[in-house]
């Protein structure tokens, strides 16, 4: 590739300057005439090339602002944001209505790839240009009243016809390339959001490697023109033809082209005619030797059989001088103005190989001559080459070859034109200038036989000539800058779509998080302040159920206690029962079964404490029940934990067996308290602290009161007598007492004669006394005990308790077990009020997350839309 060397004013100029006549009769006027307009020539010819280098310079600005542009909408997507991939689609309905007769404006359904059923009506505001639109907008569309509304059904046709010609995009279009596009459609609507963000990311790539080219293509000065089409459509006749030489490019009846061949003029080449094998074609550089090697010119026949099974063989650079210099039309290759290269390419449908060959190679050509055959007109690798290239090149070249061999001319010219129209509808408007309808064969043929000075051409040929002539080199403007100003045009209508788009989407979505926030934020607000009192609350609740069922459960201990130590049952429940008393010789026995009742009376006691603790913790449970709705919000789901109060007081083994009652395994199994003891049945130290607390001491009466130390002695006869018999349960003074009280009686000679009876009859008296009040002085004696054993122990025995009073014990089991349902209530109620805080904590700061980026992303695309206008201005596009 030559480098960059912009055309001279001279060489536009040269174009334009007119042939100075020859008559000598009028060589002055002629001379002045001459110079009047030369000067206007040259006048013509510098604004020509000064209206081409400001629309050059003003493009290559726009091709950088669109770089910039594209580059930030890379970055942009996946960074900051996922660009979602619309879809527009014709509603069902047209609507009849104001907004609907506007010019530019339609009702379309949006719908996203990675969402296709979830559907939002719009507005499509666009500037219809070539097929596409030049500046596309979308709003929301309006809901309007039902009983005002008028629709039209359109009909099923146009419906079809809409949805297969509508196509979103050019050239940010998703293809999968699996199969024709409308399958690649449906493959995409697959994917995830992520993934089709990947893709589009990759369209966006490629767009900026084509921009790429393009600045490239804009300040290069040459013109490559790609003659290219289906098989055997005579593309390298047509060449030969506008070569003005016969055969240099081989012709058969079958397929030769199989790889691309560029002919350029030899000047380029020092004026030698040869073969240029390119080993790198994007390396490739005619001053170095090592990128290339050389063949003669001759030899293209052979070169182009010898590729026809090798898919990867090389292009072919050719170089050829004028075939005959006295021409006076030359061919469009040596034109003197502008640096032309003609590129044979293989034929579309050869194979899929060198058709996509020919879709990326089109990419660097300014100008497409395509080559159809009239007999087969377009094929549907021909349609779609044209559909491609026209994302960039909005004015093709048609040739219709073999036009001659058609009978019915003029039906196959208007079936062609009417393809041409739906494929490339700014070529169809200067059909006049752009589709020819020729047979380059018998032109090629022509030239062989033709004189130089007269050449008498077909006259269709040199139609097409002069316009592919007056299209490269004199316009252009047209057919250098037009390429990228169609392109740019393009893509910029695809950024502002997509711009607009992603606008309804980050609008929607900043409007659901503002509402989001503004739904859950109060609710936020009022749980944080409110969390403080719900602690309160609960603590309140626990304290006051466990200190009330402590206090309850030590005041009944204390009354059991009380009526058990009056041989009374501590409570009266089923099977507690005092038995009867079966006799003296089943005293022992009776004794035994009294204790195990009382304290039987006194577990059922502590169950009926139990019942009420549970009662009390049911009250307290139902209240923080009751602080959770209070303080929860209603859309929390509450707890589905079931308090059974059965649960309570049971271990937990016990629990997973059958249900067994507390009878049993307390106070009535424990062995110490039930075991029975002498005292339990004759208590005489209680006795004697009775008759102590009721008969005064006589050690300090005076021995002088004689007269009434009778009765007196003989109550201390009595006392001395039982202190003699229970010795060893008295204490040392109460023995020593007695002794010295007996000897002061004895020691009265009044007193001698009836001591003896006396105190028989006071034993014996005093023995049947004990034996009939043993049935009603064995409970009290047994209950008393248990009474006196329990007041200063739990009476569980081997434990760390062991010491604590019954009374308090159970007070202190009873409120641990009621602390223990109350704590694991409240902490249910803790946990969910927890949970509740962080997941609206997290609500809120997602959405607020999401309005953030989302007023972002608005931002951006309003700024984008700017941008685009920019552009727009510097492209010299008007909307």
């Amino acid at each position: 590739m030559q480098p960059f060397h912009p055309p001279t004013p001279q060489s536009y100029r040269s174009s334009y300057i007119p042939s100075t006549p020859d008559s000598p009769t009028v060589e002055k006027e002629s001379h002045i005439g001459t110079t009047v307009d030369a000067r206007q020539a040259r006048e013509t010819a510098d604004g020509v090339v000064r209206d081409y280098e400001e629309k050059r310079d003003r493009l290559a600005k726009a091709i950088d602002s669109s770089l910039y542009l594209l580059s930030d909408l890379k970055n942009f997507n996946g960074e900051q944001w996922t660009v979602r991939y619309p879809h527009l689609k014709p509603t069902e309905h047209a609507e009849t209505g104001p907004s609907s007769s506007r010019p530019g404006m339609s009702r379309r359904t949006l719908t996203f790839a990675d969402e296709p059923a979830h559907t939002t009506d719009v507005v499509l505001n666009s500037t219809p240009t070539i097929r596409r639109t030049l500046k596309r907008s979308l709003t929301l569309a309006p809901a309007p009243p039902c009983e005002t509304v008028t629709t039209v059904v359109q009909s099923v046709e146009e419906l079809k016809r809409l949805d297969e010609n509508e196509d979103d995009f050019s050239i940010l279009r998703l293809n999968l390339n699996m199969g024709v596009a409308r399958h690649a459609k449906g493959l995409i609507s697959h994917l995830e959001k992520s993934s089709i963000s990947a893709l589009l990311d990759n369209r966006i790539t490629a767009s900026l490697d084509h921009l790429s080219h393009l600045q490239k293509r804009v300040y290069d000065a040459q013109s490559r023109v790609l003659v290219t089409g289906d098989l055997n459509a005579g593309k390298s006749t047509l060449i030969n033809a506008l070569l003005r030489r016969d055969e240099v490019m081989p012709t058969d009846q079958q397929p030769l082209t199989t790889r691309f061949v560029e002919v350029v003029s030899a000047k380029e080449n020092e004026d030698k005619e040869e073969i240029h094998i390119l080993k790198q074609a994007d390396k490739y550089d005619p001053k170095d030797s090592a990128t290339y090697s050389t063949e003669d010119v001759s030899k293209l026949y052979e070169m182009l059989i010898d590729a026809e099974d090798d898919a990867s063989s090389p292009s072919l650079r050719v170089f050829l001088k004028e075939a005959d210099s006295n021409l006076a039309n030359p061919s469009i290759l040596h034109n003197g103005v502008v640096d032309i290269s003609l590129i044979d390419a293989p034929g579309l449908n050869r194979d899929s190989i060198k058709t996509t060959a020919n879709f990326a190679r089109q990419e660097e050509i300014d100008v497409v001559v395509f080559v159809v055959s009239a007999a087969n007109h377009f094929t549907l690798s021909a349609k779609e080459f044209i559909w491609q290239a026209g994302h960039e090149k909005a004015h093709l070249f048609i040739v219709v070859n073999r036009f001659d061999q058609i009978k019915d001319k003029a039906r196959c010219r208007r079936l062609v034109l009417e393809q041409i129209k739906q494929l490339s509808p700014k070529t169809y408007e200067d059909a006049a200038d752009l589709v020819h309808f020729v047979d380059s064969a018998k032109v090629a043929l022509g030239y062989g036989e033709a004189e130089s000075e007269g050449d008498e051409l077909d006259d269709a040929f040199s139609h097409l000539e002069h316009s592919l002539r007056s299209f490269v080199l004199v316009n252009r403007a047209k057919s250098k800058l037009g390429p990228a100003q169609n392109y740019i045009t393009h893509l910029l209508a695809d950024v502002e779509l997509l711009a607009a788009a992603n606008s309804l989407v980050a609008g929607k979505e900043r409007v659901a998080a503002r509402d989001e926030i503004a739904r859950v934020k109060p609710v936020l607000e009022k749980m944080k302040k409110g969390k403080e009192g719900l602690e309160e609350s609960l603590v309140g609740e626990e304290e006051a159920a466990t200190d009330k069922a402590a206090g309850r459960t030590k005041l009944a201990m204390e009354r059991g206690l009380e009526r058990v130590g009056r041989g009374e049952l501590a409570a009266p429940g089923p099977g507690l029962t005092l038995p009867s008393y079966p006799g003296l010789l089943g005293a022992w026995d009776y004794a035994a079964e009294v204790k195990r009742i009382l304290l039987a009376s006194l577990d059922f006691a502590v169950s009926l404490a139990e019942d009420d603790a549970r009662k009390l913790t049911s009250e307290g449970v139902d209240e923080v029940i009751k602080l959770g709705d209070t303080h929860l919000p209603a859309d929390v789901e509450r707890t589905n934990r079931k308090f059974n109060p059965q649960a309570m007081f049971t271990p937990r083994a016990i629990r997973r067996q059958s249900s067994v009652t507390s009878l049993g395994l307390g106070l009535a199994g424990q062995s110490q308290l039930v075991e029975v003891n002498v005292t339990d049945i004759f208590d005489l130290q209680h006795h004697i602290h009775l008759a102590r607390s009721v008969i005064p001491s006589t050690s300090a009466t005076s021995h002088e009161l004689v007269p009434f130390s009778t009765e007196v002695g003989a109550a201390s006869l009595a006392v001395g007598a039982f202190s003699m018999i229970s010795g060893k349960t008295l204490g040392l003074r109460a023995v020593v007492e007695g002794i010295v009280h007996f000897s002061d009686f004895v020691s009265n000679p009044a007193t001698r004669k009836w001591i003896g009876p006396i105190v028989g009859v006071f034993t014996a008296g005093a023995i049947a006394y004990v034996v009939y009040e043993l049935p009603r002085s064995i409970p009290k004696n047994v209950g008393r005990h248990i009474q006196s054993t329990l007041t200063t122990s739990s009476g569980q025995a081997q434990t760390d308790d062991a010491s604590t009073p019954f009374a308090e014990y159970q007070a202190a089991r009873v409120s641990k077990e009621v602390r223990k349902v109350m704590r694991l209530a409240a902490w249910d109620l803790r946990e969910r009020f927890r949970a509740a805080v962080e997941a609206r904590g997290e609500v809120v700061k997602a959405s607020e997350e999401i309005e953030k980026k989302a007023t972002k992303a608005l931002e951006w695309f309003d700024n984008v839309e700017k941008r685009v206008e920019i552009i727009r201005e510097e492209v010299g596009i008007k909307v």
